[in-house]
């Protein structure tokens, strides 16, 4: 197919148009769904707040039932005892699970 005629030049352009919109709306919208801390950020806050150590785990996030929203699941050490908990990045709400 060779693009010498204008409308093939034309539909060329619009498919380009399409294409750069799709770009942009999906970057758009990837900064208004992502998580406001990152599961670093959030294992200093959990260290920080109850002074306690987080484990480290390969498995770190889990879907909250309720919003449908990826949450952080960690394991701390606080008084010397393993106690199980879940951040959510997008509230800074901690839940204590154990």
């Amino acid at each position: 197919m060779a693009f010498g005629d204008k409308k093939d030049k034309e539909i060329l352009f619009k498919i380009i148009v399409w294409f750069i919109i799709g770009i942009g709306s999906s970057t758009l919208l990837y900064k208004f769904v992502k998580p406001s801390y990152t599961y670093a950020e959030a294992k200093a806050i959990v260290e920080q707040r109850y002074d306690a150590e987080v484990i480290d785990s390969h498995f770190t996030t889990i879907t909250q039932v309720e919003s449908g929203k990826e949450v952080y699941r960690m394991n701390v050490i606080i008084d010397s005892k393993e106690i199980e908990l879940v951040f959510n990045p997008y509230t800074q709400e901690i839940i204590f699970l154990k």
